[in-house]
């Protein structure tokens, strides 16, 4: 993914790049509490809740132990060409700990990003619970990445709200394979007329872990398209949830809406409860929704079989297959080989442990 632009240990920012150049004007990436004491005026008035923030016991926590966190802006028209990667990790944890990052990113009028949030565990029990809050201005345009790696014990919460301006641009993709139990608030608000938004993700786990997503795209204005792909595999005894919301508000006109969530279960024990949902107050609009849950093909593995690959390969390679359509949606060639390769590392040991065994 590149070095990281800031660093997080334990929610403590350990490397502030401070400053870096776009291809016009400079872009500002510092530690959250030291754009607060550079720039309250500025910065303050964006960290006050809004009606379009994920309202919950953890996002209070945040805001009462606000402290670090990652400050993004990006001038207006500047084309950030190298993606913008900020690197949260928890080390060995001997006693249980939390930590609370909240970020705020910032795409002025007319420029172009690309930003990642990677979360990268160890061991030992810890919680994190982050909050991030993304203003992308009138004609601005944001790849949002967010890897979740975090340790088999640790407890992963996040909530992202993000407001979309006139004729603006939201493209996303959330990678969720660690955590004992991870849970992701994605709130889209497109509060212009000719927003947009493409919100893809992908959940594998495994033992006892539990993965939930929770979406929502809220149309308040129109012209809005919105899109929405979830993929899951799960095995063992892994849980996961995915609830998806679009809202098409009244008086909006030509709201083009689809959200699709698949999931593949490879064990017998494990669990997804899926349920995509509408809320339509308008007329002129076009949306659609679904859901899948279901087990691999056994006449693809009968196909494999008769060309010579063992059944424990043949279920890889379908599994990979299955994971790979959405991993393809991933616009950054190099995030999307990083994250193909923590999806194979991933699978690999769970075909280690038996999951691609028939009858698994």
């Amino acid at each position: 993914l590149g070095v990281p632009r800031l660093g997080f240990v334990g929610g403590k920012c350990v490397a502030d790049s401070r400053t870096g150049e776009g291809a016009s004007g400079s872009i500002d990436v510092m530690d959250l509490g030291r754009a607060m004491s550079a720039s309250p005026e500025r910065t303050k008035p964006l960290l006050a809740t809004s009606p379009t923030d994920v309202a919950n016991g953890f996002v209070s926590l945040n805001r009462a132990f606000l402290e670090n966190g990652a400050f993004v802006r990006v001038p207006a028209g500047a084309n950030v060409a190298s993606p913008i990667v900020l690197s949260f990790l928890s080390g060995e944890a001997p006693s249980p700990s939390m930590s609370h990052p909240h970020n705020l990113v910032i795409i002025e009028k007319g420029a172009t990003a690309t930003v990642v949030e990677h979360y990268v565990g160890g061991t030992g029990v810890y919680l994190t619970n982050a909050v991030t809050n993304i203003i992308v201005e009138e004609g601005a345009r944001l790849e949002w990445y967010k890897v979740q790696e975090e340790g088999p014990e640790a407890y992963h919460v996040a909530a992202t709200n993000i407001t979309l301006a006139r004729d603006s641009a939201f493209t996303s993709f959330t990678l969720d394979l660690g955590a004992r139990i991870g849970r992701n608030d994605l709130s889209v608000s497109l509060q212009g007329e000719g927003a947009e938004c493409t919100m893809n993700g992908l959940y594998v786990t495994s033992g006892n872990g539990h993965i939930d997503n929770h979406t929502s795209v809220d149309h308040t204005a129109s012209f809005t398209p919105s899109r929405q792909l979830y993929k899951g595999v799960l095995t063992d005894n892994a849980r996961a949830v995915f609830n998806g919301k679009i809202i098409a508000r009244r008086g909006t006109h030509q709201v083009d809406a689809h959200q699709t969530n698949n999931n593949l279960l490879l064990s017998d024990r494990a669990m997804v409860d899926t349920k995509p949902q509408l809320e339509i107050f308008a007329d002129d609009l076009k949306c659609s929704h679904g859901a899948t849950v279901g087990q691999l093909d056994e006449e693809a593995i009968f196909y494999l079989a008769s060309r010579g690959i063992g059944p424990a390969q043949s279920r890889r390679i379908l599994t990979y297959g299955f994971a790979e359509a959405v991993l393809a949606l991933a616009l950054n060639d190099r995030i999307r080989s990083y994250m193909s390769s923590l999806v194979q590392e991933k699978l690999s040991l769970s075909a280690a442990s038996g999951a691609f065994e028939a009858g698994a």
